[in-house]
């Protein structure tokens, strides 16, 4: 039988019930809006360092009227470059040499029908790869010696310039990374000081690309190496 007294009961369970519901759906609101109450900023890390490999690349031409003599022409030319290199202490393991790039300026060398230009033109080019980066910047330094001996290196195509480079990367990237992250917090706590909040945990992080540039142009040897990282932060 339902009396009045049931009837309390019930309604009291059901008042503490939506209490409860009530309580709980507000607190989820209040650490939803917490969870969206966050900022965004960079943190950045940077080193010099010196590069640990050094390709040049070296270019010259070889001519003659017939294919024997282009032949020695170019025998010639790499003697003369190899010699050139193992004197400014390169050695023969870091030297590669390609194929020369054979033209026949049969069709245009006649000018007013007087010979002008040798029948055959090569292109030739040797490789220099090292680790030793000091020593092959002072030959670079030293190549116009080249022209005394009758074999001046030629401009250098595009794609065929001297490469310093770096390839230390994936060593230095963890203290990077973390040195760039620090960085934001700290660059966080400021603007929260600023905007009189605290700086909560870390919602988001993302690391940028590592970038590698030059120091200037004067030292393509010295590199800047950079890494930025994107951090989204809690505000308390």
């Amino acid at each position: 039988m339902i009396t009045t007294r049931s009837f309390a009961v019930l309604g009291a369970f059901l008042a503490i019930g939506l209490a409860i519901f009530g309580y709980q759906v507000g607190r989820a609101v209040k650490l939803g809006r917490e969870f969206d109450r966050y900022f965004t900023v960079r943190g950045l890390s940077e080193r010099e360092v010196k590069a640990t490999l050094v390709i040049w690349p070296m270019r010259t031409i070889a001519t003659g009227e017939t294919l024997a003599e282009l032949q020695a022409s170019i025998a010639d030319a790499k003697a003369v470059v190899t010699a050139f290199l193992h004197e400014n202490g390169v050695p023969q393991e870091e030297i590669i040499y390609g194929l020369p790039d054979i033209s026949d300026t049969i069709g245009s060398r006649k000018k007013d029908d007087v010979v002008v230009l040798p029948r055959y033109n090569a292109t030739i080019i040797l490789v220099v790869r090292s680790r030793n980066v000091d020593l092959v910047k002072s030959a670079i330094q030293k190549s116009e010696a080249l022209i005394a001996k009758g074999v001046p290196l030629a401009n250098p195509e595009y794609g065929q310039r001297v490469s310093f480079e770096f390839d230390g990367v994936n060593a230095l990237k963890p203290a990077m990374i973390q040195e760039a992250t620090a960085n934001a917090r700290q660059a966080a706590e400021r603007f929260a000081e600023d905007s009189q909040a605290e700086v909560g945990a870390i919602r988001k992080a993302t690391q940028g690309v590592v970038d590698i540039q030059d120091r200037d142009i004067a030292s393509p040897e010295l590199k800047i190496v950079r890494v930025v990282t994107t951090v989204e932060f809690f505000i308390k």
